[in-house]
């Protein structure tokens, strides 16, 4: 199993969640409004001066699902650039 952690500005949410019901994922959390820096990105930290947000998904994903939702993320990143979705695939040894 695969730990897939998804950043992406928050005006794109209902195409993320879209993604996550075509590939069949029913399970996450999702942080709704987080803020951070990127090198690609630059900084959404949702004030006046730098306004936008991110939302975070934490998704526990099967290796088969893992790699379907990491290429539509791939897609999402060159439709929307890479400032607006980013994704990492974390090990994920244990579930309890």
């Amino acid at each position: 199993m695969k730990m897939v952690f998804i950043m992406y500005n928050i005006a794109i949410n209902n195409e993320v969640m879209e993604i996550l019901k075509e590939v069949g994922i029913k399970d996450y959390t999702r942080w709704e409004r987080t803020t951070g820096c990127g090198q690609t990105s630059g900084p959404h930290l949702g004030t006046h001066v730098w306004p936008p947000v991110n939302s975070v998904l934490a998704v526990a994903v099967e290796d088969d699902k893992k790699n379907r939702l990491i290429e539509r993320i791939k897609e999402l990143r060159q439709k929307h650039g890479k400032k607006d979705v980013k994704a990492f695939v974390l090990p994920l040894e244990e579930m309890t």
